[in-house]
């Protein structure tokens, strides 16, 4: 039996800013992590059609914590409204440089 199950969590973030929304556009559970690496380009690809700017992977969880449950929790598409909206210049702005939190080789086949 299987310890450990995967939770795939993916984040919109505003792309004029170097903010995220604090609720992810999509949760879902998974009862290894192979399912959940195979299922992350797609989920990414449906995730950018919502915003712009997006970020996911796949964590391990025990598998406890999932156990009978199939978890799909998606993103109230209102709170994506803030994203249209380009923002408003007060200055010059500080160079950031966001370094995704996943390899970009995952993804690969994702443009």
């Amino acid at each position: 039996m299987n310890s450990m199950a995967a939770l795939l969590v993916i984040v919109a973030c505003h792309p004029q800013d170097s903010t995220c929304l604090q609720d992810p556009v999509v949760v879902i559970s998974y009862d290894t992590e192979e399912p959940c690496h195979t299922a992350l380009p797609e989920e990414l690809k449906r995730a950018r059609a919502m915003a712009e700017v997006i970020y996911g992977d796949c964590f391990p969880v025990s598998a406890d914590l999932v156990a009978g449950r199939s978890i799909r929790q998606t993103i109230d598409p209102a709170k994506l409204v803030a994203f249209d909206r380009p923002l408003a210049m007060a200055g010059p702005a500080e160079a950031q440089a966001l370094v995704p939190p996943v390899p970009a080789d995952r993804y690969g086949a994702i443009q």
